[in-house]
């Protein structure tokens, strides 16, 4: 099961800030840069976080983004959530997260209700699908991922960050 782009791009942004945290608001373009993503998919991508209130913008000419809380607190479950919607991490379609009220014993014997009956089973096994990644999702922080990052470096990153005074 793989993740979305957009979903994937913007967990990578927000471990930049995060790990620049405390240093001052971070621009898209220095993002984008160290991430090799496009600054104008990025832009898109803070602007949802923004208005679900993930990060913080600052303008002025050293302004940027800013995570709008601890990153203990920002879980990959609520990234998604903002990034893709209810349903974006399966790429799966579960009208209400529940089988119609129609849903009921299926006949087999006619070509029409059998094919109901299969998408009634694909349903409840995306249903299921997305539960569980969600779940799953949901225990993981953005500090998670920044220990990982830095577990994996052998080093804490802070040299990758240049700030002018």
């Amino acid at each position: 099961m793989k993740l979305s782009t957009r979903s994937t791009y913007g967990m990578r942004a927000l471990v930049e800030l995060a790990l620049a945290e405390g240093r001052g608001p971070v621009s898209a373009a220095a993002i984008a840069k160290r991430q090799d993503l496009s600054v104008a998919y990025l832009e898109q991508l803070l602007h949802r976080l923004k208005k679900r209130r993930v990060v913080t913008s600052i303008r002025g000419p050293r302004g940027g983004y800013v995570l709008a809380k601890e990153p203990a607190r920002i879980t990959m479950a609520e990234v998604v959530l903002v990034l893709d919607g209810l349903d974006g991490a399966n790429g799966a379609s579960v009208p209400n997260g529940r089988p119609s009220a129609k849903a009921g014993r299926a006949k087999t014997t006619e070509p029409k209700d059998a094919h109901r009956h299969a998408q009634r089973i694909a349903q409840a096994v995306w249903r299921c699908v997305h539960e569980r990644l969600t779940q799953s999702l949901g225990t993981i922080t953005l500090q998670d991922l920044c220990d990982e990052v830095r577990a994996q470096t052998g080093e804490p990153l802070d040299h990758r960050y240049e700030f002018h005074i």
